[in-house]
């Protein structure tokens, strides 16, 4: 009897060192996912705030009637049409 709980115990100190060792091996790769995943995230909203820069500037209209004005064409009120945005 003294010989089984013994293996029992055995057992139970070798599984409980796996499953601690799994444990902390998972965590530490999930650390570094989310490490990875927040880098990559930091690296998109910067993108994103350079491309609204840029649509800002194109939207600008100083910017598309310095365009036009560069192409020699004249302004004519009746060919203006106002298009409302969101």
């Amino acid at each position: 009897m003294n010989g089984f709980a013994i293996i029992i115990f055995t057992f139970a100190l070798i599984s409980w060192l796996a499953t601690s060792l799994l444990v902390n091996t998972v965590n530490a790769s999930l650390a570094m996912r989310i490490q990875s995943m927040n880098e990559e995230l930091a690296l998109l909203k910067a993108e994103n705030q350079t491309l609204s820069y840029e649509i800002n500037n194109l939207e600008n209209k100083d910017r598309i009637y310095a365009a036009a004005a560069a192409a020699n064409l004249d302004q004519v009120s009746d060919n203006i049409i106002s298009v409302a945005g969101e």
